[in-house]
């Protein structure tokens, strides 16, 4: 089973509409990467966990069920976060117009790969 940082890469194979994504556990623990610097990292890794925070809090308010899987569109590119066991969160970047349900498969399926690569690891593998 491929480790986290594994899953990301075969994200990008398979999505080649994604152009930056990162797997990260809880509040901000990045557990892969596609970002090669650190202050772009972080600063992706807070503005989807804003975004997670409040659409979370937005369902809640509106007795909806538990959040999975969030997608912001805007005029420079598209956001998609996905959220999985363990309190994990995948956030990925894309350019304008990709094609919305794909990303989200191939978002999902990266995190889940994840997942159960961790299990069979015992922990995640940077």
């Amino acid at each position: 089973m491929p480790n986290a940082r594994e899953a990301i890469q075969e994200l990008l194979e398979m999505s080649t509409s994604i152009r930056q994504a990162v797997l990260v556990r809880g509040e901000g623990e990045v557990l892969a990467s596609t970002f090669a610097n650190s202050q772009s990292e972080a600063a992706m890794v807070g503005m989807a966990r804003r975004m997670l925070e409040e659409a979370r809090m937005e369902a809640r308010e509106m007795d909806r069920p538990a959040l999975t899987q969030l997608f912001v569109e805007s005029m420079s590119g598209c956001i998609f976060i996905v959220t999985g066991e363990k309190d994990t969160w995948l956030a990925a970047t894309t350019g304008t117009d990709p094609t919305v349900g794909l990303v989200l498969y191939d978002a999902n399926t990266a995190l889940r790969t994840a997942l159960e690569g961790e299990a069979d690891e015992g922990d995640y593998s940077k």
